[in-house]
């Protein structure tokens, strides 16, 4: 400990390893409280995709009797038998039929493209809990030439709602991209709906493009009857759902089956990428810390050169002296390491009781998600530690190769 001790006429060196301390701090402090808070909003995305209820998707291919341009027969798939197939058949929650397509949607002088999904009466009723807008049931009818008609209903996401300036009871028109053949020759499937509500489901993507109606509506609206385009499953243990995905892959394998990892890959995939990207450069600061304990261990090695020489002249070998320093250095970093960890747990701790960083309405974290993994506190503090080791070779390798007689014939 007495070699971190410079002479009292030499404040720099203090200086400079206060300043080496403070550096290796800031970049744990830094990587711990970032990658705290995007591992956090990962976890939140996950969150959402729990509650979205499509955890395995079921989709038809050719090779399945029927197939007609990307439509099955809703007998196509034994929903039971694969169920009862299962090595864990009480892990299935729901099982999902769907009349999906892809449309246009237009509100006055708006247009967009949508993704339509038709569901089961039961699958409306769970997206209850979602709609943060209704409309009156008395909005769903309209006169029209004298009569009251009551159109189909829709519900749009909040984002889509917001983009096209919907409310609850507004008219919109879809049109499928499916043509219909008439006396002026081919032309696009076009149907009135009305606005029957607005769900939020804290995933933008879902929001701004899926549209909500009853199977019924959409097979009128396709004119197709008693047909699916694909299954959505939902399990008790969102993380088996891979295992499970792979089993009802072996009880149908005339059809594609994808589990939520999959389906969100390049979600995913950029948000790993990301946090290495963060992760390489919050490490250049311990990087440039470290050159600060160079610094600091060469000047110490001038400093104490002839304690060096005497030392090597009293039998100390190489490997001692080089230690010595090699312990100086990292009793630097460490201390740095430490209060990086600790700071860094701290700031993480205060965010997230506190919530006092309010982020803007495009984000559907109102603030920021902080998570605590251990993991990460363990990786960081090791990989810290290796570059300070890294850092501290150089000048104690100097000072073990210091000669005897240099060091007491010019030393200090």
């Amino acid at each position: 400990m007495r070699y971190l001790k410079s002479k009292k006429n030499s404040r720099f060196l203090s200086f400079i390893t206060i300043l080496s301390i403070c550096g290796v701090m800031l970049g744990v402090t830094s990587m711990i409280v970032v990658l705290s808070v995007m591992d956090g909003f990962e976890a939140e995305l996950k969150k959402r995709l729990i509650a979205s209820d499509l955890h395995v998707l079921i989709t038809p291919t050719s090779k399945v009797p029927g197939f007609d341009r990307g439509f099955v027969s809703q007998s196509a798939v034994n929903e039971k038998q694969i169920i009862s197939n299962l090595k864990d058949p009480a892990q299935v929650s729901s099982f999902w039929p769907i009349v999906g397509t892809e449309a246009i949607l237009k509100a006055g002088k708006k247009v967009t493209g949508a993704v339509v999904k038709g569901v089961t009466d039961e699958r409306l009723a769970r997206l209850q809990a979602q709609m943060i807008e209704t409309a009156d049931p008395q909005m769903l009818v309209h006169r029209e030439r004298g009569e009251n008609i009551r159109l189909p209903g829709v519900i749009v996401g909040q984002e889509l709602a917001f983009e096209m300036g919907l409310i609850p009871g507004d008219q919109v028109t879809l049109i499928s991209p499916t043509e219909t053949e008439g006396p002026m020759g081919s032309v696009p499937r076009m149907k009135r709906f009305v606005v029957e509500g607005i769900y939020r489901s804290g995933i933008p993507e879902q929001e701004l493009h899926t549209v909500f109606m009853r199977a019924q509506a959409a097979r009128s609206f396709l004119r197709r009857s008693d047909v699916v385009s694909y299954w959505e499953v939902t399990l008790r243990d969102f993380d088996k759902a891979a295992k499970t995905a792979r089993e009802i892959q072996l009880a149908a394998p005339a059809f594609r089956v994808q589990d939520w990892n999959e389906l969100n890959s390049h979600l995913f995939a950029s948000l790993r990428l990301e946090r290495i990207a963060m992760s390489i450069a919050l490490a250049f600061i311990v990087i440039v810390a470290s050159f600060n304990i160079v610094t600091t261990l060469t000047l110490m090695v001038l400093e104490k050169k002839r304690e060096i020489s005497i030392l090597k002249a009293m039998g100390a070998r190489h490997g001692q002296v080089a230690a010595i320093f090699l312990a100086e250095g990292l009793l630097i970093g460490g201390i740095g390491i430490a209060g990086g960890l600790g700071l860094g747990f701290i700031v993480s701790l205060v965010l997230r009781r506190y919530e006092f960083i309010q982020l803007p309405e495009i984000y559907y974290d109102r603030t920021l998600p902080v998570t605590f993994d251990p993991w990460y506190y363990a990786a960081i503090g090791i990989a810290a530690l290796v570059i300070v080791l890294i850092a501290c070779l150089y000048p104690s390798q100097r000072a073990a190769r210091l000669a005897p007689l240099d060091g007491i014939r010019f030393g200090s």
